[in-house]
């Protein structure tokens, strides 16, 4: 069998299930620290219902907010647990959910191209429930400690199976273990003892994953799986050729006392872009387009009628090279490529820096292809 390290990070959260339970300028880069210039915050919307992540009973009163975007968007849910959060096109962020006798709960990333994500309920995780997971294994839990739970898909969206659980960590930013697990959801929707099952197993449709005990802070969960040669937890589903094992890397952030969800999947095997030469007009300029045009989303702003107008992304190839290349910072010199606001202003943090984040972590496969672009001189 043969190890290749891929590197997989969840761009979207799956419809329906999110978490699933059972400056200066007005370009939009610019070059100081200030927040850039917003897009139509109403120009779409995410749905759905609220509901307890155990049980999936709907709730009401759960009071929710975007991270990632500025403004943030915000609602409450109703009786019937239902709630709408106004976003913009091309975006992804997270949801934060907070309701009386229950932890805050951070949802898995929600990713919005140009049309609005209908069915996609939010789960939120009680105290009690939460107690209830360390009792089981005969734990106590920590004050200020968060628990994690995520959630295992293939990337054609069947549970991922077959993994043991020496091949799932959460890991600090040194690769050191954090929290305490994993540990996997049994046959009663609960966590159950490693003696009691050792490999990731479907339950109700699902196969999940638990940590407890996790201190504040930024982490990724890894989770290797095999694929090709028709055999094990293969990503995809399927498919011939020799054996591999690959990564899925998702980052999670941890807040005290809170749940935070996570989920793999959600991409093809073959996601992490191949090394190569790479040209502005083959690898760059499309990903600038709106979603609906194959790209990013980029140009719902960048384009002539947008608020960032002031750089256009939308223009044919050699003018909006010419645009990119002739505004100071966007694009650096190859040593500090990394430094350059094309990669940065869109890069996922909190608080934002840019009305919405296009990229979660710098293992993003478009970051990474735009990177490599720069780093070779940024050429048509």
């Amino acid at each position: 069998m043969r190890r290749l390290s891929i590197v997989f990070t969840l761009p979207f959260a799956l419809a329906a299930c999110v978490g699933d339970p059972p400056g200066g300028g007005d370009d939009g880069v610019d070059a100081g620290g200030d927040v850039d210039a917003a897009p139509d915050p109403g120009a779409l919307t995410v749905s759905g219902r609220t509901l307890d992540y155990f049980t999936a009973t709907p709730l009401d009163g759960v009071l929710l907010a975007t991270e990632g975007m500025t403004p943030a968007s915000s609602d409450s849910s109703d009786a019937t647990g239902a709630y709408e959060l106004a976003v913009p096109p091309g975006s992804v962020f997270y949801a934060s959910a907070s309701r009386t006798n229950y932890r805050p709960t951070r949802s898995a990333p929600i990713r919005v191209t140009d049309q609005s994500l209908p069915m996609t309920d939010l789960t939120i995780v009680s105290v009690n429930d939460s107690r209830r997971q360390y009792a089981s294994l005969g734990l106590t839990p920590t004050a200020g400690r968060a628990v994690l739970f995520g959630l295992l898909i293939r990337n054609n969206g069947t549970p991922l199976e077959g993994v043991p659980l020496a091949d799932i960590t959460l890991v600090d930013a040194l690769n050191a273990p954090v929290g305490l697990g994993p540990y996997f959801f049994g046959a009663n929707g609960d966590l159950v003892s490693n003696a009691t099952l050792a490999v990731s197993t479907a339950f109700d449709g699902k196969a999940r994953v638990g940590f407890l005990d996790v201190p504040p802070g930024t982490y990724t969960l890894k989770v290797n799986y095999t694929t090709g040669g028709g055999g094990g937890g293969g990503g995809g589903g399927g498919g011939g050729g020799t054996p591999q094992i690959r990564t899925y890397e998702i980052p999670v952030e941890a807040i005290a006392d809170g749940a935070t969800l996570a989920a793999t999947g959600g991409g093809d095997d073959d996601m992490t872009p191949p090394p190569g030469a790479r040209t502005f007009t083959t690898d760059v300029h499309p990903r600038l387009q709106k979603a609906a045009n194959g790209g990013l989303g980029c140009a719902n702003c960048h384009t002539a009628l947008g608020t960032a107008a002031l750089l256009q992304f939308d223009l044919p190839v050699a003018a909006a090279h010419e645009a990119i290349m002739g505004r100071p910072g966007v694009v650096n010199p190859p040593a500090q490529a990394a430094l350059s606001l094309l990669l940065t202003k869109p890069l996922y943090e909190d608080p934002p820096n840019h009305p919405n984040a296009t990229f979660l972590t710098t293992l993003d496969p478009d970051y990474i292809v735009i990177m490599e672009w720069i780093q070779q001189g940024a050429p048509l």
